[in-house]
C-alpha cells in the first residue's frame, strides 16, 4: 500500500496537523508542536525516499538531511528561549549552520550527477540571480549587520551567514533549475519547497533586523511548514527517482521565456534596491549597488560572449548540415547546383571541357523490400564511400535524390568522363549496378541544359537494360528551334455530342513534334518553345469554344510561359504534362503552385494531360486539383483489363467529389464511346470525335469537323 501511495496521500495528513497547530497557544507547547510536525515531514520524506529511489540518494539524503538539521536547530532554540538563554551565537546556530551546508552539498550532487560540471551558461545564469539577491541583501541586512555594535564579531559574523546562506542555496538551486531536465512532479515539488524556506527566511531575517523581531510568528511557521509538506511529497513521487539519475545527452528544447524572466528579475535588483535605500532622502549603500551592478555587467557580457560562440558554432554546423547529404555525407542537391554554377564559370573562362553524369542505382527499391531498408541505407553509404576513393581535385560526387547521384567532372570530355564513370561502376558495393547517363556542358548554355541532356541519356540507359553508361548526343547550342503551327482537335461532351473546347497541337514542318520538344527541352528552352506555342494558339481561339493548351509543370512559373498567359485567361485551359522522366523538384513545388493559383484567379482551368501515366496519379491530382482529368489513351484503349477499370473508376470517384470533368483521350471506336458514356466519363476526344485540322487551313468562317456517331461530318466548330 505503502508503494502505491503518491505525495497528495502523504500531504494532506501534515497539512491537517498544521491546521491542529494553528488551534495551540503560543508558548512552550505550540514550539514543541512546530518541531514536532517538522520531524514528521523529515522522516515521511526519508520513509519516501527509501521506497522510491533506494539507489543513488545521496543528494536527496543530503538534502533532507538539512531539513532534519532545521527541525533540530528550531527545538534547540525552542530549549534556549525557555532556559533564559541570551547568548549569540549559540548552540542552535551552529545546527543551522551545519544544516544548511548539508542543504547545499545535496543540491550540488544533484546537479552534477544531471548535467556534469560543463554547463557554463547554467552557472553564468545561477551567478547572475545570485549577484542581484546579494546587492539587496548587503543594502538592507549585511550592512545594518556591520553596523550595529550590540554585536559581537562572531555575532555579526553570524548574523551575515544566513542571509549569505539562503544565496548560496539559491544559486545551486537556479543552476539545477536551469540545467536541461525533465521537470517532473518530483522537480517541481522540490523547487516550490526551497522557494517557500526562502520566503520565510527572507520575511523572518528583514522583519527581525529592520523591526527588533518578527511580528507574526504564526505566519511565519505556516511559510515554513509549507516547505515541510513540500519536500516530504517529493519523496512520494516515483520521478524522484529520475533527479537521482543522470540524464546524458539530454538537450536543452525547453521555452527560453522563463529563463529570461529569471534573469531579468537578478539584473533588477540593483537598481530596485538603490530605489529602495532612497526612499528616506539619503543614498547611503550606493557603493554596494555600485559594486553589484558591475559585476552584474561582467556577468552578462560573459553570458552574452556564450551565446555568440554557441550561435556561431550552431551556424557552422547548420552550413554544413544545409550542404551535406545526412545519410552518406556527400553533398546534397543545393551543394551540387551551386558546385555546378561555379564549375561551369570556371570551365568559360579558362576555356576547359566540363561533363557531368547523372548514377542511379539498379534496382535499388527491390533491394529495400529483400533486405530492408537499414540494408538499403548502409548500400547507399557504402556505395558513396567507394565512389569517392575514385574522384580527386574539382571533382564532386553529390546525392540529389533517393538512390540517384550527380558526378561533376571538370577537364573531362565525354570519354574521358565515361571511363571515369566506368571505375565507379567497378566499384559499387555488394554485387550492385548503377545506370549512367553522361553529358559535356557547352558555353553559353545554362547548367539545366546539360544536366538535363545526361537526364535523358540516364533514362535510355535504364531502358537500355540497366547496368550501362549512355552518352548524351551533342546538340550545338545555337540550334534555332521550328516555330509551331497550331492545329485544333475538338472536346466532346460525351451526353450530348456537342463540342466544348479545341485544344491546340503544334505541328512542324520537318519534325515530329515530340522530337521538336525533346530537342527544346535538351537545350533547356522547353518553356520558350512551349510560349510559343500558346501565344500562336491563342490567336487562333475559337468563340464559344475553351481553348486547351499544354504546358510542362515545371514551365509554368517560367517567365516565358506568365508572359504568354498575360492577361484575361477566361476560356483557356492549361494542360498540364510532364515531358521528363523525372518528377518536379519538391523544392519547386512551392512556385508551382503559386503560378497555379494566379493563372486561376484570371480565369484558367486547369487539366492533367495523360493521366494514369508516368507521375501523373491521384497524388497529382491532389497537388493539382485540376477541373479536368484527362485519362491517357492507353486506358481508354484496353478498358476491359481490370486495372484500368479500376483506374477509371477511382478518377471519376475524385472527379464527382471534386466538382470536376473526366475526359477520355484516343476515343477511336463506337464501342470505345459507348463504353466510355456508360461508366460515367464527361468528355471525349480522338478521331472518332474530329481529327485535328491546321488552323492557318481553315480559314476565316471555316469550320474543322467533327465526325458524328454514325461516321458523317455532322458538328462543326465556328471560328
Amino acid at each position: 500500500m505503502l508503494l502505491r501511495a503518491r505525495p497528495v496521500t502523504v500531504m494532506v495528513p501534515l497539512v491537517a496537523a498544521t491546521g491542529g497547530y494553528l488551534l495551540l497557544p503560543s508558548g512552550p507547547v505550540r514550539d514543541a508542536a512546530f518541531a514536532l510536525i517538522g520531524l514528521a515531514c523529515v522522516v515521511t520524506a526519508f520513509v519516501g525516499l527509501h521506497l522510491h529511489a533506494p539507489r543513488r540518494q545521496a543528494g536527496w539524503f543530503l538534502v533532507i538531511s538539512g531539513f532534519l538539521g532545521w527541525v533540530v536547530g528550531d527545538a534547540l532554540f525552542s530549549l534556549q528561549t525557555a532556559w533564559g538563554v541570551t547568548a549569540y551565537p549559540a548552540p542552535a546556530d551552529a545546527v543551522y549552520l551545519v544544516a544548511y551546508l548539508l542543504m547545499a552539498a545535496g543540491l550540488v550532487v544533484m546537479v552534477r550527477r544531471r548535467a556534469g560540471n560543463g554547463d557554463l551558461a547554467a552557472v553564468l545564469d545561477a551567478t547572475i540571480v545570485a549577484t542581484g539577491a546579494a546587492v539587496v541583501a548587503g543594502v538592507f541586512v549585511l550592512a545594518p549587520v556591520a553596523s550595529d555594535s550590540s554585536l559581537s564579531a562572531l555575532g555579526k559574523l553570524t548574523s551575515a551567514f544566513y542571509p549569505a546562506a539562503d544565496i548560496l542555496l539559491l544559486a545551486i538551486l537556479v543552476r539545477f533549475w536551469a540545467t536541461p531536465s525533465a521537470r517532473t512532479t518530483s522537480f517541481r515539488l522540490l523547487v516550490c519547497a526551497f522557494g517557500f524556506i526562502f520566503a520565510g527566511d527572507a520575511y523572518y531575517t528583514t522583519t527581525t533586523i529592520m523591526t527588533g523581531g518578527v511580528e507574526s510568528q504564526l505566519a511565519n511557521d505556516f511559510v515554513w511548514f509549507a516547505g515541510y509538506i513540500l519536500i516530504a511529497g517529493a519523496t512520494w513521487d516515483r520521478s524522484v527517482h529520475d533527479l537521482a539519475e543522470p540524464a546524458p545527452g539530454l538537450e536543452d528544447v525547453s521555452d527560453p521565456t522563463k529563463r529570461l524572466l529569471l534573469l531579468t528579475g537578478g539584473l533588477l535588483l540593483p537598481p530596485v534596491t538603490l530605489l529602495g535605500d532612497g526612499l528616506d532622502g539619503e543614498v547611503s549603500q550606493w557603493p554596494i549597488v555600485l559594486i553589484g551592478s558591475v559585476l552584474l555587467s561582467l556577468l552578462v557580457l560573459m553570458r552574452m560572449a556564450g551565446l555568440l560562440t554557441v550561435v556561431r558554432a550552431q551556424a557552422v554546423q547548420l552550413a554544413g548540415l544545409a550542404r551535406s547529404d545526412a545519410l552518406t555525407g556527400v553533398p546534397n542537391r543545393r551543394s551540387w547546383d551551386h558546385e555546378l554554377s561555379r564549375a561551369c564559370r570556371t570551365a568559360e573562362d579558362q576555356g576547359t571541357p566540363l561533363t557531368l553524369a547523372l548514377l542511379d542505382l539498379d534496382h535499388f527499391k527491390t533491394y529495400n523490400d529483400i533486405h530492408g531498408h537499414p540494408a538499403g541505407d548502409l548500400l547507399l553509404k557504402e556505395a558513396t564511400a567507394g565512389w569517392v576513393q575514385h574522384l580527386s581535385g574539382a571533382e564532386v560526387l553529390a546525392r540529389v535524390g533517393g538512390e540517384e547521384f550527380a558526378v561533376l567532372l571538370p577537364d573531362h570530355d565525354a570519354e574521358s568522363a565515361r571511363a571515369r564513370v566506368l571505375e565507379l561502376l567497378a566499384s559499387t558495393p555488394r554485387g550492385q549496378t548503377f545506370s549512367a547517363g553522361v553529358a559535356t556542358w557547352q558555353p553559353g548554355t545554362e547548367p539545366a541544359v546539360a544536366v538535363a541532356a545526361a537526364d535523358r541519356a540516364l533514362y535510355d540507359a535504364k531502358r537500355s537494360g540497366r547496368n550501362r553508361i549512355c552518352l548524351a548526343p551533342f546538340v550545338p547550342s545555337g540550334t534555332v528551334l521550328q516555330q509551331p503551327r497550331i492545329a485544333l482537335q475538338p472536346m466532346v461532351d460525351l451526353a450530348t455530342g456537342e463540342p466544348v473546347a479545341v485544344e491546340a497541337l503544334s505541328r512542324f514542318r520537318e519534325q515530329r513534334p515530340v522530337e521538336v520538344f525533346e530537342q527544346a527541352r535538351t537545350l533547356g528552352r522547353l518553356s520558350e518553345l512551349e510560349a510559343a506555342a500558346i501565344t500562336a494558339a491563342r490567336a487562333v481561339a475559337r468563340p464559344g469554344l475553351l481553348l486547351s493548351v499544354n504546358v510542362d509543370i515545371a514551365s509554368l512559373p517560367s517567365p516565358r510561359i506568365r508572359e504568354s498567359l498575360s492577361g484575361d485567361l477566361t476560356g483557356m485551359v492549361l494542360e498540364v504534362t510532364e515531358h521528363t522522366h523525372t518528377p518536379v523538384d519538391p523544392e519547386a513545388l512551392g512556385d508551382v503552385q503559386a503560378a497555379l493559383r494566379d493563372y486561376r484567379e484570371r480565369g484558367a482551368l486547369i487539366a492533367v494531360d495523360d493521366w494514369g501515366t508516368g507521375y501523373s496519379d491521384m497524388d497529382r491530382l491532389e497537388l493539382l486539383q485540376p477541373e479536368i482529368v484527362k485519362i491517357d489513351m492507353s486506358i481508354v484503349h484496353d478498358l476491359d483489363s481490370a486495372r484500368h477499370q479500376a483506374l477509371v473508376g477511382s478518377v471519376l470517384a475524385w472527379a464527382n467529389r471534386r466538382h470536376a470533368r473526366v475526359c477520355a483521350e484516343g476515343v477511336e471506336t463506337e464501342a470505345q464511346l459507348e463504353r466510355l458514356r456508360r461508366l460515367g466519363v464527361h468528355l471525349g476526344q480522338g478521331f472518332h470525335l474530329g481529327h485535328p485540322a491546321l488552323a492557318e487551313d481553315l480559314g476565316p468562317g471555316t469550320t474543322s469537323s467533327v465526325v458524328a456517331r454514325d461516321g458523317s461530318e455532322s458538328e462543326t466548330i465556328p471560328r
